[in-house]
């Protein structure tokens, strides 16, 4: 396994922060400092320090169905101090967010400390599909809707391409 991976399911940070803390040396295993991204571990076998305390997997996973209110980002952190789902929920174990909703959107979300779920369901190259439903006012265009079909520019990124489906209420 690789050490990044084993900090992320053990709940220190994901996989990305756990690159990080290892290019900058705060990661030891059996008491030697790695910095070498990609270096693979034997759980059973060997010691995982993260900043000098021994890191371990916990077995117990947790899964919740979260039905995110409006007015809170589904981030573990936010770098403007504004609400995230963690607020919501009871401290203690590390959790996040399987997927993202806006702020001002509200859904279910699932909230885990599996890693590996996680990666498998958000991960593009595990091609998991997902459906929203949005309510809006005003009609939508068949131009927008073609738009919104063959993806949109999100924050410099292109969505993937979509199906959309229009029902009218009264």
């Amino acid at each position: 396994m690789r050490l990044q991976k084993y900090l992320a399911n053990a709940g220190v940070c994901s996989r990305r922060e756990a690159e990080h803390y290892i290019e900058e040396g705060l990661v030891q295993v059996n008491d030697e400092i790695i910095i070498k991204l990609g270096t693979k571990i034997d759980p059973e076998k060997d010691q995982i320090k993260f900043k000098n305390r021994i890191v371990k997997i916990k077995t117990e996973k947790i899964y919740l169905l979260l039905n995110k209110p409006k007015g809170y980002l589904s981030t573990c952190k936010d770098t403007h101090d504004r609400q995230t789902i963690l607020d919501i929920l009871p401290k203690g174990e590390r959790l996040f967010p399987v997927g993202r909703l806006d702020k001002d959107t509200e859904g279910l979300l699932i909230v885990t400390n599996d890693g590996d779920l996680t990666y498998k369901l958000t991960h593009p190259k595990h091609k998991v599909e997902k459906e929203y439903y949005v309510v809006c006012r005003g009609e939508l265009t068949r131009e927008e809707k073609e738009k919104l079909e063959r993806g949109i520019v999100i924050d410099g990124k292109k969505t993937a391409k979509s199906k959309v489906f229009i029902e009218k209420f009264e």
